[in-house]
């Protein structure tokens, strides 16, 4: 379908009730929204840094809103008058035909212009259709909500339906004809947009996690733009199943395999018992009643319209007993906006498969401080040996069950894949190196990997599609369940590589399988003389004691060859030069040694997406340093990006950031890795913690390097008795290191610091409290950062993606380092900056924000790269003493203003 392009330039409103925004917006909210106008008008990229509590999510959503509608009657609008345009040049040429004598050249040129007439009256015939059927979208909504309201039918159960039905005892079974055959991929297949259709412009609005887009669509339900916008909240499985037998499943993968099971056990049911001359037997399978089309499509006509977020989704699909998953994936092609996490937009495998179509539409990516680390962690794949031993274990056993029912080219799959993941076993346990030329990690570039795996002949784009369209990876999981056991468990045990095995002897525990595989083939033959009623009750006891061994079993079968397929597809990802497989090698466990695809350029990976979107808008709260941005993603669109940095809506008064360079007896704060363990600069700053918890009221957040450097300090704050001191004074929390204890310790920390006393929480950089955690008014007055967080600068892959970065972006960094060694740089300051983003929250919010290192104050690099609202303002003192008087003033003076705005009438 051909699309109709505007010419005509909107200009964006003037004052924010033009824009929907609920409020009178702050001078930057209304200069916010105006540029984002601007830059989505003229297909730019744009790269905003507004600090939290200055309403960006909101000034994102309506400034984006506001565009989209405007630019939808400016297109009808405009399709109308170049539609007339051409009629009336048409009419005028044919008129001037009749009287001229170069007919020829007359007719040609109308037949131009009536080439394009009928192009735009297709284009307006199909906004026609699609305007239609949004009318009757909207009609059906209507009635699906009377049809939620008439009262339900307390006989129907929610359980999950449960089938006797006969199965073919080959369930597992490649199909004959699967090479040419996508039946097997229907469930899984991604949305295909209609070329007749009409493709309005889409809103994708992608954020880090469920919480921030729920938040983010709880505050456009809040303008005005909510009532008349289409609007859908994506998530996967794991998020929106309703299924309690499938939600029960701990794992993504193991939920989505479980979904399609399910699936398919929908049409067993209609499977014929007749055939007397294939063994069959009987078992009792689940079908899923949520994935019923006719409930899916009332789903998603009720919901589409009325803002949803997951939750939304969630209870309306338990509401109509309707999948929200597929009802989800049905409203992509009709929707005006997405919310999206990351993963659905930068993997480009999920995004097609989930059907979101990014030609000409509005990306919009929230918190994209970390885009380009966060690119680099969806790219990256990672195999143990223990799982490659697994893959091939599991693979030779359902060869073996099923080798003379095999097509040659199904077979020759087979056969691949199991050299594969023999080869690459090999490549991990290092069974043909001696000794002393063991190391713990060794990096190859991925063609390296491939010549030395000897796999380099092998088309693993075409294996991958057998494998895609047979659901390999879901057939031999499945085989694996089904098989008894313990002999998965004992054979599998025994091909385990250990430290000093041998591959012969792994392979001779193949063949110990293989072997009780074939007996066990031998067994059913024998009974296969056994006919009538006798054999149907053997058959059905059979299943019922699989079926009670498989429910005593908690823990399934681990699926092993989807991370084999994931990692045989990452090495079919390589655009170049720009990735390496990182070996790690155990040597207390061998089982546990690993290979990681590394992806070294993950600029090259947004590419596509910059090229296929009308706009990309990056937005953030702390988005320094954007150079790295600049250089690495967008270097060859220079004049398209417009970067805006706007100051915090709180008055200049209410931040008090200082850097110290020593501590109150003059040790000077150098928290380098050589110099951190040091007793007595240990000893300087409990003192220093101790003289700030004395003047900060209520909370403290402290952040240090590392969990290891927490818990030498914490020992040292022990061991000198400071501890009790300390708590004389504020209540002493720790961040835990496990996720289960987060909220519990948020909880009771949000208590003490609340009380007269007050409460200091020791945190980590870059841990579970350092990103997305809101630390406001009491919960922070002060965030203190312990020294410049540097990554460990010997790891393989930091090294590694350091080297790359100064060999292929040596020409572009103009800072005067090395491109290396300023994403070196850059890693640790985008955590500091997270730090301090997690106070001062709103505009009547106020706090101080210390940070302990000398270079702090030495380097102007370090402080360029600070959040604006923090450089601007930051004072540099020598010693703690020259700080301890501006601390008591700064909170004597905001406690003043608090007691009078608390007393003032309202």
């Amino acid at each position: 379908m051909p699309v109709f392009k505007p010419d005509k330039q909107l200009c964006p409103p003037e004052n924010g009730s033009d824009f929907a925004f609920p409020f009178v917006p702050y001078d930057i909210q209304l200069d916010f929204m105006k540029s984002l106008y601007t830059v989505l008008h003229n297909r730019g990229i744009g790269i905003f840094e507004s600090p939290t509590g200055t309403g960006k999510s909101l000034s994102l959503t309506c400034g984006a809103l506001t565009w989209l509608k405007d630019y939808d009657r400016l297109v009808v609008k405009e399709l109308g008058a170049s539609i007339e345009r051409l009629r009336i040049e048409i009419a005028r040429l044919e008129k001037e035909n009749e009287v001229s004598n170069d007919w020829i050249t007359g007719q040609y040129n109308a037949m131009g212009q009536r080439e394009e007439l009928g192009e735009l009256n297709n284009v307006k015939a199909s906004l026609e259709d699609f305007q239609k059927y949004l009318l009757k979208m909207k009609d059906n909504a209507v009635l699906e909500k009377m049809h939620w309201m008439r009262p339900k039918d307390n006989a129907l159960k929610e359980e999950p339906l449960h089938r006797d039905v006969t199965i073919d005892e080959d369930e597992y079974l490649i199909p004959e004809s699967s090479d040419n055959s996508d039946e097997e991929l229907e469930a899984n297949r991604p949305l295909e947009a209609d070329s007749n259709r009409y493709q309005p412009t889409q809103i994708i609005f992608c954020s880090r996690t469920h919480s921030q887009l729920a938040q983010v669509v709880g505050e456009v339900k809040e303008t005005q733009h909510a009532r008349d916008l289409r609007l859908m909240s994506l998530a996967s499985r794991q998020s929106l199943c309703i299924n309690p037998d499938v939600q029960k499943l701990k794992t993504n993968t193991l939920i989505n395999e479980r979904c399609l099971e399910l699936q398919k056990n929908g049409s067993k049911n209609k499977a014929s018992t007749s055939d007397g001359n294939s063994k069959k037997r009987r078992k009792l399978i689940q079908s899923c009643p949520y994935y019923n089309q006719r409930a899916i499509e009332g789903l998603k006509n009720a919901t589409v319209f009325e803002v949803p977020d997951i939750e939304d989704m969630v209870k309306g699909g338990k509401r109509v007993k309707a999948c929200p998953y597929y009802a989800s994936r049905a409203a992509i092609p009709d929707a005006q906006v997405l919310m999206v996490p990351y993963q659905m937009i930068l993997h480009r495998r999920t995004r097609q498969q989930s059907g979101i179509i990014l030609k000409d539409s509005i990306l919009i990516i929230d918190e994209a401080h970390n885009l380009l680390d966060t690119i680099s962690a969806i790219y990256s794949q990672e195999i143990r040996l223990q799982q490659l031993s697994q893959a091939k274990l599991q693979l030779s056993a359902y060869k073996a069950r099923y080798f003379s029912r095999f097509t040659t080219k199904n077979l020759l799959r087979i056969n691949q894949l199991i050299f594969i993941a023999t080869r690459l076993a090999k490549l991990l346990s290092n069974d043909d190196k001696p000794s002393s030329t063991a190391r713990s990690s060794r990096i190859l570039p991925t063609q390296d990997l491939l010549l030395e795996g000897d796999i380099f002949n092998l088309n693993l784009s075409e294996i991958l599609a057998f494998c895609e369209r047979t659901r390999i990876a879901q057939k031999v999981h499945g085989f694996a369940q089904s098989s008894p056991p313990e002999l998965l468990n004992q054979n599998a045990a025994s091909v385990r590589p250990k430290v000093g095995m041998s591959s012969k002897s792994a392979t001779s525990g193949l063949k110990s399988l293989l072997k009780t595989l074939e007996d066990d083939s031998k067994r059913k033959k024998q009974k296969k003389g056994r006919t009538g009623a006798k054999q149907a009750v053997e058959e059905v006891a059979e299943s019922s004691q699989e079926n009670d061994t498989q429910t005593q079993s908690q823990q399934p079968t681990v699926n092993v060859i989807r991370p084999l397929l994931n990692f045989i597809e990452s090495l079919t990802d390589d655009w170049g030069d720009d990735s390496r497989v990182l070996f790690s090698f155990n040597e207390k466990d061998a089982s546990q040694s690993s290979m990681k695809y590394l992806l070294l350029n993950p600029g090259s990976r947004f590419q596509e997406i910059i090229q296929s979107c009308r706009s990309v808008i990056l937005a953030g709260g702390t988005m320094q340093p954007v150079e790295e941005l600049t250089t690495q993603t967008f270097h060859d669109y220079q004049d398209r990006i417009t970067i805006k940095s706007y100051p915090h809506v709180v008055p200049k008064d209410a931040v008090f950031p200082i850097a110290l360079a020593r501590g109150p007896t003059g040790k000077e704060f150098l928290f380098n890795y050589s110099n951190r363990q040091n007793p007595e600069l240990l000893l300087e700053l409990q003192s220093t913690l101790l003289n700030i918890c004395q003047v900060v009221p209520n909370g403290v957040v402290v952040f240090f390097s590392s969990y290891d450097y927490l818990e030498v300090f914490y020992r040292k704050l022990e061991d000198s008795g400071n501890r009790a001191r300390l708590e004389e004074r504020k209540k002493i929390f720790r961040e835990p290191r496990t996720s289960g204890s987060v909220e519990r310790t948020l909880v009771e920390y949000g208590r003490a610091a609340r009380s007269s006393t007050g409460a200091v929480m020791l945190s980590v950089v870059g841990g579970k409290l350092s990103e997305g955690l809101n630390f406001s008014d009491e919960l922070g007055r002060c965030v203190v950062v312990v020294g410049l967080p540097y990554p460990n600068r010997t790891s393989p892959e930091l090294t590694e993606r350091m080297r790359y970065l100064d060999k292929s972006l040596a020409m572009q960094v103009t800072t005067g380092t090395s491109a290396g060694s300023e994403y070196y740089e850059n890693l640790c300051m985008k955590a500091v900056n997270q730090c301090i983003g997690r106070a001062v929250r709103h505009i009547k919010d106020y706090a101080g924000v210390i940070l302990l290192d000398t270079r702090y104050c030495t380097s102007e690099r370090i402080r360029r790269k600070l959040p604006a609202w923090i450089s601007e303002q930051m004072q540099c003192v020598d010693r703690y003493g020259q700080a301890h008087g501006k601390l008591v003033k700064f909170f004597r003076e905001h406690k003043t203003i608090r007691e009078v705005e608390t007393t003032e009438p309202q």
